[in-house]
């Protein structure tokens, strides 16, 4: 299990204690309100034919989605996700909790107008890697 899957397992396990559903972008799932959607926004390209100690930044992608007059509702479940995200850590290699920006914007699904807040966390991962090879 590299450290992406591994973040990723975290944040899921981390986000079962907010109120609403979450579920990873690009899987089917109900169009109902609120709802949290996560997803592993980059990686970093790993070094090739080092063995060396890898620092890798990943972002997480997790987005809180309301209809606009469930702000209450929003704000409350976006502090959650915060709260949660900042004490994530990887089960299976080192990382830290690095930062965080959150926006919200004016979005729609399916024809429905919604609230979105746009959060991206980002976490330093690191572990020996060993790699051979040419490029």
């Amino acid at each position: 299990m590299g450290p992406e899957e591994d973040l990723l397992g975290q944040v899921k396990r981390a986000l079962k204690q907010v109120g609403a559903p979450v579920y990873y972008d690009g899987k089917a799932h109900k169009a109902e309100f609120p709802q949290v959607i996560i997803d592993l926004s980059n990686g970093q390209d790993q070094p090739r034919d080092f063995k060396v100690i890898e620092k890798t930044k990943l972002t997480v992608s997790v987005d809180v989605y309301t209809r606009p007059d469930q702000v209450g509702e929003r704000l409350s479940i976006s502090n959650q996700v915060r709260n949660a995200m900042e004490h994530v850590r990887c089960a299976h290699w080192w990382s830290a909790f690095d930062d965080y920006s959150v926006r919200t914007l004016d979005d729609e699904m399916g024809g429905v107008p919604l609230k979105r807040a746009a959060f991206l966390f980002d976490y330093m991962t690191y572990g020996v890697a060993i790699k051979k090879g040419g490029n």
